[in-house]
């Protein structure tokens, strides 16, 4: 859920970053071959277009805000898989800016992707700070 409500009901744009697509994106793709993937992504997509009409559920958990923008974690679940975005371990990291109504996904992962000496929120900060500094700049 979001703190503070988006000022409007608008669609946002969204772009997936560069690094999640080397990084994570590109494993979901090869192990769930065929139309899985491509529907889950879309699927992804949709969502996140309508931002507004999820953020008051537990399926959007927000991290960090700044000024016009939020860090929020976002739980998704593969195309016939059967079980809940949120025991499916799945999430997006995703940098919501309002002003100019964009969502950039920075990351795409599974719960089995986290190193194991810390923990996720740790990953998270830690890899944004380190991979997008001009966005966490925002937030801090």
């Amino acid at each position: 859920m979001f703190t503070n409500p988006l000022p409007d009901s608008e669609d946002y744009r969204i772009f997936f970053s560069e690094y999640a697509q080397r990084h994570h994106i590109k494993r979901f793709a090869k192990d769930y071959k065929g139309k899985r993937w491509i529907i889950t992504q879309d699927s992804i997509f949709q969502d996140l277009k309508r931002v507004h009409s999820m953020q008051t559920t537990q399926q959007v958990d927000e991290l960090k805000s700044g000024d016009g923008c939020k860090l929020f974690k976002y739980d998704f679940v593969v195309a016939q898989s059967g079980v809940s975005p949120k025991a499916s371990g799945n999430r997006c990291i995703v940098f919501l800016d309002v002003a100019n109504h964009r969502q950039d996904v920075l990351l795409v992962y599974g719960k089995n992707d986290l190193p194991k000496n810390m923990s996720e929120t740790q990953y998270i900060y830690k890899t944004i700070a380190d991979e997008f500094s001009d966005l966490w700049e925002k937030l801090n």
